[in-house]
């Protein structure tokens, strides 16, 4: 069942997890999605995105594939034996229904590799059980959102085209078209599969306060080959309204700024463009920070 969007799910409050299972098992759902994705492209004759949920449900035993008003609920996942059925939220943005189907198929995945063992046994700092199950089904429904993410933007195919339109906030919109998802995810896909090592930062405004303020909402880091070197922090996780990035949220023209980021010990300034999407309260600013520029 899908009740998350987004692939940037962060860990139950207080509860951190201890054990390097989390990544074996992500090995493995996304060579399983690899699988899947080149029997795709090989059926095709072609890698040209978008790769569309229906393409995968027939190599997956999914007979149908429907919309339904499921309230709260982004899709959900009934299971038989003559073939499977997904149901997605009518409700929802197309964009987002995509992206539920692909997250489904990912608990497809997630039985037929047997991982439950591997979320069951990440031992967490917590002496809470509610919060250590809670953060085992945020593993759970983490590892369905990798699924999606490598089915709907294949890593090589995602780097080829990151590769012609540049590691660029100019980017975002154009290959969340072209592999139509949503701004968010191919943001983040583009800190995943850069060639340079890239942080994608999402800001919103804080509303709990009268000031025009931007909030750091969630960053993520630079793909797994820059892990440790490269995986920098800003340093000031708030926007005020009298710095030049805060005018990405004000304008639709990208901003190019530059921020103060650490690593451990090490300080140093980042140039940072940056873009504003979406409309009145659901208006945010998505950043590309690249350290070595």
């Amino acid at each position: 069942m899908s009740t998350n969007y987004l692939t940037n799910d962060s860990p139950a409050s207080h509860v951190v997890p201890v054990s390097l299972n989390s990544e074996q098992a992500t090995s493995l759902i996304v060579g399983r999605a690899k699988q899947i994705v080149n029997r795709v492209i090989e059926d095709r004759g072609h890698d040209k995105p978008p790769f569309l949920p229906q393409e995968f449900c027939r190599l997956m035993n999914i007979k149908k594939m429907m919309k339904a008003d499921l309230g709260e609920l982004s899709a959900v996942l009934l299971r038989f034996n003559d073939g499977h059925v997904i149901k997605v939220n009518s409700n929802h943005h197309p964009v987002r229904q995509r992206f539920s189907c692909a997250h489904e198929i990912g608990h497809l995945f997630f039985d037929e590799l047997k991982l439950e063992p591997y979320v069951r046994s990440i031992e967490y700092r917590t002496f809470n059980p509610q919060a250590e199950r809670k953060a085992q089904s945020k593993a759970r429904e983490r590892l369905c959102d990798i699924a999606a993410t490598e089915l709907l933007m294949p890593h090589s195919v995602f780097k080829k085209y990151l590769l012609g339109f540049g590691t660029s906030v100019y980017s975002i919109e154009r290959l969340a078209n072209v592999f139509g998802v949503s701004f968010q995810s191919a943001a983040i896909r583009i800190a995943e599969v850069s060639m340079e090592p890239c942080i994608t930062i999402l800001w919103r405004p804080w509303r709990k306060i009268k000031s025009q303020v931007l909030r750091l909402a969630w960053r993520v880091g630079p793909g797994i080959q820059w892990r440790g070197k490269a995986n920098y922090v800003p340093v000031n996780s708030i926007i005020k309204h009298t710095e030049k990035l805060y005018r990405a949220y004000e304008d639709e023209a990208p901003i190019k700024s530059s921020k103060i980021f650490k690593l451990g010990t090490i300080t140093k300034r980042c140039l940072i463009e940056s873009k504003g999407f979406g409309r009145a309260d659901t208006r945010y600013v998505l950043s590309l920070a690249v350290p070595d520029r």
